[in-house]
């Protein structure tokens, strides 16, 4: 199971943990030894065992800097593991109108809205208690503002009732149409389109975790909250990447994994690299967005359990080839290249902030805590050297380390976004 595809990747990852260079060794029979030519630069990106006598000091604290990062987050796997799995053991979904039949001048929705301590759902199945999600998926379909419902739903008593009446207002005039109703216990996460291509996630992440395992990586970081689940690999050896404007940047390459069961983001991977410096995430673009559209579903859905199953299936073995591609030599090589390139471009931090800025990529108050972060050219912020596109990329990292899980992992992907710009041949 997925749990046990963890452990055995972590006892990996510690059986070496008292030697005295615990995952020297491991560097030596990993070697990759590129060579980079970049602008009449020969660069060597995996050091030789003769330059890694000479890095081994600055090596040696990162690897052991990046092995306490990996023992610290272990804790949090493991919940974000359990929590799949036991979500997984209460979840249930229902095939349901919503709306009514307009022309049969029917006025009764089978589904109806009530407010408790929650916005509730009434169906046939029993009073459901309504996730944010939920509700902003729900208001979509009945052509409610979404965040005016979220609001109303997580206000006082009489909000609250507001939010069911409208619901229920906007049930009796909408053209009835069939949901996918997927619920975690008594409380439901999605209304989705009876299209939606149902998939086994625990399978799915387990593929992506073991093939990471076979390439040698480990499972750097994993989250859960209620409708998304993340996961980051890495692989427990540094390239050396010697850049023209920020020096030596020792990165710890990998792979990153997410999906939601609930509508809230496809199956989703991508390239993840971690500054071994600092320990800031930058995830660059999406290698597959799976997006959940399939057939329709039948109305009993013991019927399609065949479909969810080879979907699964499908999807399983995609994410496995994908896994593989993404710790491929030659993809870690383009990774370093686009490093070195974004490195040689210079940028004006306020301009580039103030765009970020406006295109709502950050707002105001991150933006000054940014421009904080770069002002002070703090090492310990892998924020050093020239005014360089990398530069600014690590600034915007630096800062999403201290944010909330969700907001890193987005700040993650809007740094990677900014180093589309290198062009590499």
């Amino acid at each position: 199971g997925l749990g046990d595809v963890y452990k055995r990747q972590e006892s990996g990852v510690c059986a070496d943990r008292n030697q005295d260079h615990p995952l020297q060794e491991r560097m030596e029979n990993k070697e990759i030894n590129l060579s980079l030519k970049n602008k009449n630069m020969e660069v060597t990106v995996m050091p030789n065992p003769a330059s890694v006598e000479k890095q081994q000091g600055l090596n040696q604290v990162v690897i052991n800097k990046v092995q306490r990062m990996v023992e610290g987050k272990r804790q949090g796997v493991m919940e974000t593991i359990a929590r799949l799995l036991d979500e997984g053991k209460i979840a249930q979904d229902f095939i349901a109108p919503i709306g009514v039949n307009l022309r049969g001048k029917e006025k009764q929705p089978v589904i109806s809205f009530r407010a408790a301590d929650r916005v509730q759902m009434t169906m046939p199945e029993g009073n459901f208690s309504l996730h944010g999600n939920a509700i902003s998926q729900i208001s979509e379909k009945m052509g409610v503002p979404a965040k005016y419902l979220r609001e109303l739903s997580g206000g006082d008593v009489w909000q609250k009732q507001l939010c069911a009446t409208i619901l229920n207002e906007h049930s009796g005039w909408t053209a009835r149409t069939r949901v996918l109703i997927r619920a975690v216990g008594m409380e439901v996460r999605g209304v989705l389109s009876d299209s939606y291509r149902r998939l086994n996630s625990v399978d799915i992440l387990t593929a992506f975790i073991r093939e990471a395992a076979n390439q040698g990586a480990v499972v750097s970081d994993a989250y859960m909250n209620d409708t998304k689940v993340w996961c980051e690999t890495i692989l427990p050896t540094p390239i050396e990447i010697p850049t023209r404007k920020n020096g030596t940047v020792i990165i710890f390459a990998g792979a990153r994994f997410s999906t939601s069961d609930y509508g809230n983001g496809s199956v989703d991977m991508r390239s993840f690299l971690l500054n071994g410096a600092c320990l800031n995430g930058m995830v660059r673009e999406s290698v597959m967005r799976q997006v959940h559209l399939g057939a329709r579903l039948p109305d009993s859905l013991a019927l399609s359990q065949k479909t969810y199953e080879l979907d699964t299936q499908t999807t399983v073995s995609a994410v496995s080839d994908l896994t593989k591609g993404l710790y491929n030599k030659d993809t870690l090589m383009q990774k370093a290249i686009e490093i070195q390139g974004a490195s040689e471009i210079d940028v004006d931090f306020d301009k580039e902030l103030k765009q970020l800025v406006q295109k709502g990529g950050l707002l105001k108050s991150e933006g000054r805590e940014v421009e904080k972060l770069l002002m002070n050219n703090n090492p310990e912020d892998g924020v050093t050297g020239g005014a360089t596109l990398w530069k600014l990329t690590q600034g915007i990292t630096a800062f999403a380390r201290e944010q909330e899980p969700e907001r890193c992992r987005e700040l993650h992907e809007i740094s990677g976004q900014l180093m589309n710009r290198v062009k590499t041949n």
